[in-house]
């Protein structure tokens, strides 16, 4: 895996891709993605979200309409990826709090989302770092991560 693609950056993006990069910006990076679904974010809204997924690099990345098509999230589950220098991927939910703890990432949010598919699907989120983290059977299957959001302004903070 190239070095570009392995680092985590919280509120930033995934080595050389940025948040608020252009679909164009992305596939130039990435080529042309293996899979887009297009849904709309949440029930209520009519403006769409586009995902695109990487099958060889395990890695989504997500656009939003509302956001002129910029990139708003990417959500990966190879264990080559790390966050703050650590692979996260397949630690055990204590592992996972352990070292939250150790980044000083405390106000944690916990949630259940079962499925049929996925029965024991959990969440562990920081909203400080924009940063979501998928277990199922207690073990990270997943890290999704976005653009921090200024609530004062009602917008993503953008990365340089």
């Amino acid at each position: 895996m190239n070095k570009d693609f392995k680092d985590i950056l919280a509120g930033e993006g995934l080595g050389q891709l940025r948040f608020g990069m252009s679909r164009r910006e992305v596939s130039d990076i990435l080529g042309e993605p293996d899979e887009i679904d297009t849904f709309p974010p949440t029930e209520e809204e009519d403006e769409l979200t586009e995902a695109w997924h990487y099958d060889s690099l395990e890695l989504s990345a997500s656009f939003d309409e509302q956001e002129d098509w910029r990139l708003v999230n990417l959500s990966v589950s190879a264990p080559h990826y790390q966050f703050e220098g650590r692979s996260l991927i397949g630690l055990s939910r204590e592992e996972l709090l352990d070292f939250l703890n150790e980044l000083e990432l405390n106000e944690l949010i916990f949630e259940d989302w079962p499925s049929d598919d996925s029965p024991d699907h959990k969440l562990i989120a920081s909203e400080e770092a924009g940063i979501n983290f998928w277990l199922d059977e207690g073990v990270v299957s997943e890290i999704q991560w976005g653009p921090l959001y200024s609530e004062e302004d009602e917008c993503f903070e953008w990365p340089e």
